[in-house]
């Protein structure tokens, strides 16, 4: 069962690939498009366009119907890379030299803006749909609360006292939102009544606060080769991650409190103080805390798929789920 599973994975996943491919080749300005292809064709992991073909199976639709809003959400996302490099000045994303820093800045700027309008072109072939308007939405809720959750992002940078609702908040937006929408998008394809859009959503705010607990843990505990980009990032960029709130509460002796105190001021942070951070936080049992959590938020979207109907389509969100627990990059 686990074979056919990841051999639909594969499958789905090379259809929105070949619809990525469709949409950009043979499109010009070439300085304008060559850049969105370099970071969308070449790379990523395809979990939001799968969630929203399976959400589609989930709640009694053809998969298929859902490829144009797997691709666009797609997009969305990596659109929202695009630019959060250029905020964070990441140099690497997935292992690859970020656009901005291959090409330069106004074409990284120009490159992200015109994945929204590519997206928003291939949602106009749902037009015929009675509920062509909540797609559309949808896709411009997640839009807006993926930028405001940005904004908090940026904000909490040089915000000297950040709580964990703050950050709850943030990740909501930042991350949970596209996550939603690419399972709201995919049960919309099939027509799916309100109480599945409810379960979808849910599992999807869930699914969400647990991928974004992961990549901040993964971030400082997973090797650069498997991560794609270098460690101990959100701590040169001085990101108020949940393991950054709890060790300030934590941090008792001088050394501990200077370097949290590193984090909340306007001090560069060494690249060479990154195995002291990694050392303080495990002392401190951070690491296996936020585990926890972690678990605890992927668990409460497992329960959330029990309401809806049990076939295929559920059981490989239920995969899919287990898959993304376990994932080490």
């Amino acid at each position: 069962m686990m074979e056919d599973y990841e051999s639909t994975f594969k499958h789905y996943t090379s259809i929105v690939n070949n619809r990525l491919q469709e949409l950009i080749r043979e499109r010009k300005p070439r300085n304008l498009y060559s850049p969105i292809e370099y970071i969308l064709l070449e790379s990523g992991k395809r979990i939001r366009p799968l969630l929203c073909m399976l959400a589609c199976e989930a709640t009694g639709g053809d998969p298929y119907e859902a490829v144009d809003a797997a691709t666009a959400i797609e997009i969305m996302h990596n659109f929202t890379l695009v630019h959060d490099d250029i905020m964070d000045n990441s140099p690497v994303r997935r292992g690859k030299a970020t656009i901005h820093t291959k090409w330069d800045l106004p074409t990284a700027i120009l490159s992200g803006d015109a994945m929204v309008g590519l997206a928003l072109e291939i949602l106009t072939n749902y037009a015929n749909l009675t509920n062509f308007g909540r797609i559309v939405e949808q896709f411009a809720l997640a839009y807006l609360e993926v930028c405001e959750g940005q904004a908090l992002d940026m904000m909490y940078n040089s915000k000297q006292d950040v709580s964990s609702e703050e950050y709850f908040t943030m990740i909501q937006k930042k991350t949970s939102a596209v996550i939603q929408a690419s399972l709201i998008l995919g049960g919309l394809c099939s027509g799916a009544i309100e109480e599945d859009i409810e379960a979808l959503k849910e599992f999807g705010l869930n699914l969400g606060i647990g991928f974004q607990l992961q990549d901040d843990l993964l971030d400082l505990t997973a090797t650069k080769e498997k991560f794609g980009k270098r460690i101990g990032n959100d701590i040169l960029e001085k990101k108020k991650t949940l393991i950054v709130i709890i060790a300030k509460d934590r941090a008792k002796s001088e050394k501990e409190k200077a370097l949290i105190e590193k984090i909340f001021s306007n001090e560069t942070i060494e690249i060479d103080t990154i195995p002291d951070y990694i050392s303080m936080f495990e002392k401190m049992g951070i690491f296996d805390d936020v585990k926890k959590t972690i678990d605890f938020y992927l668990d409460k979207a497992s329960n959330a798929l029990n309401n809806l109907a049990k076939n295929d389509g559920t059981k490989m969100l239920k995969y899919l789920l287990d898959k993304i627990n376990a994932r080490s990059y």
